[in-house]
């Protein structure tokens, strides 16, 4: 844990992302429109942007803003590896029959892209998710698993709600940086892709490098 006085600790560098979950979840089923067919379409993963493993490759996408309007999520994104994870998460206890895999990614942006809206999770080959939860097996990971914890970039609008969210400025976020989330999976689970996404329906499909299909 830090000392007193150094770095800020978790809670207070996470602090905007917790508030605004119950927003974005808000914002996904509002996207989804009246229609129950617009509702099932768009709250799925259906459109894909795929990147063989290894590879880098960029998405676009127009996303909800929470005050009424659309913002650009423009990302280069590349996945490095999906591997058992050699050390866990402070404070991560794994249930039994379970296994820790580290996503490693590399991304890209233009550090005035708000990012801190992404979602993601691995997948065997039957195309059975399992999502990131920053406190899974009672770790505190970044809630935000494709931005720097530190350096997350700049927020979404929450209208009245950001006056009480106001901070200290922080750093820039990088324009290119890694990240490593860690996801809980079965034992026999063998990781087939790795799915990113901002909002459903479209996604980053990302293949895992070196896999034989």
């Amino acid at each position: 844990m830090s000392a007193a006085g150094t770095a800020p600790g978790w809670w207070r560098r996470n602090r905007w992302a917790l508030v605004a979950l119950p927003a974005a979840l808000v914002l996904a089923l509002a996207a989804s429109g009246d229609r129950v067919r617009t509702m099932w379409w768009q709250q799925d993963l259906r459109r894909p942007a795929t990147a063989e493993g290894g590879e880098s490759i960029q998405f676009r996408q127009r996303v909800l803003d929470g005050v009424g309007g659309t913002m650009p999520v423009d990302v280069q994104v590349r996945l490095d590896g999906v591997d058992d994870a050699p050390v866990l998460p402070d404070d991560m206890t794994l249930p039994a029959g379970t296994r820790a895999v580290q996503v490693d990614l590399t991304l890209s942006a233009d550090p005035d892209v708000v990012l801190t809206g992404c979602s993601l999770a691995v997948r065997d080959a039957t195309g059975t998710r399992y999502v990131y939860e920053w406190n899974s097996g009672g770790a505190l990971q970044a809630v935000v698993p494709c931005v720097p914890e530190d350096t997350p970039g700049p927020r979404p609008s929450l209208g009245d709600l950001d006056d009480v969210l106001s901070e200290q400025s922080t750093p820039p976020r990088p324009e290119t940086w890694s990240v490593s989330p860690v996801v809980v999976v079965p034992d026999d689970v063998e990781i087939a892709d790795v799915v990113l996404w901002w909002q459903m329906p479209q996604y980053v499909l990302l293949e895992v490098p070196g896999r034989q299909g």
